[in-house]
Parts: C-alpha cells; structure tokens; sequence
C-alpha cells in the first residue's frame, strides 16, 4: 500500500507542480501576482478534503458496515465544511480572490481524483 501511495503522490505532486507554474506565469503575466496566495489556498482546502477522504476509506475498510457508514459521513461533513470556510472566506475578501481559490481547489482535487482513477483503472489491469 506505501509503494502504490508513494508512487501516486509522486505523480500527483509533479502534476500539480507542473499546473502550477502555468498558473503562477498566468497570473504574473495578467498583473495579478498577489492572487499567488489564494491559488494555494484552494490547494490546502483540497489537501484537507483529498487527506480526510483517504484517510476515513482506509479507516472504515476495517469496520463493519454501520460504522463505516459513519465514518464515510463524518468524512463528508468534515470535506464540505472544509470547502465552504475556506470558499467563504476568499468570497469575503474579493470576488478575484474567491475565482482563484476555486480554480486552486478544483484544480487540486480534480488531479487527485483523476490520478486515483488513472490508478484504479491500471490495478484492474493486473
């Protein structure tokens, strides 16, 4: 399990680096380079929601099906209240900021959810 997470950290963080930079030149070519810091903003909201989401399936893999059920709820209230404080926030500072913490969060989850796929997809192939 370590092996297949490091791998797909890995090609999660060079993806997201590389997305980044595009970003990063996007916004300091437009004149918009404190909108950096709202970028990732929505980064660490998706870490929070892609880490709460790993870490309540793994946690309920061994549970039997009520309390498991449970912990998949919890999981889900913790990532929504995640996403609506940090979009709350950035919506109360500017409407700019709020578009940039958005792309950063949906951008970041969207990779994570995509190589999880591209992952699942490979290990059916075995």
């Amino acid at each position: 399990m370590e092996e297949v997470l490091s791998g797909y950290v890995r090609k999660l963080v060079r993806s997201l680096a590389i997305c980044t930079l595009v970003m990063v030149i996007a916004l300091l070519s437009a004149g918009e380079g404190t909108l950096i810091g709202a970028l990732f903003a929505g980064y660490l909201a998706a870490a929070v929601c892609i880490w709460t989401l790993v870490y309540r399936t793994w946690r309920s893999a061994s549970l039997d099906m009520a309390s498991a059920k449970k912990q998949m709820l919890w999981g889900l209230c913790l990532r929504l209240v995640t996403c609506f404080t940090v979009l709350a926030v950035a919506a109360q500072i500017s409407t700019r900021v709020f578009a940039v913490t958005a792309l950063g969060l949906l951008l970041c989850y969207g990779l994570a959810m995509g190589h999880l796929v591209y992952y699942n997809i490979q290990s059916g192939k075995k």
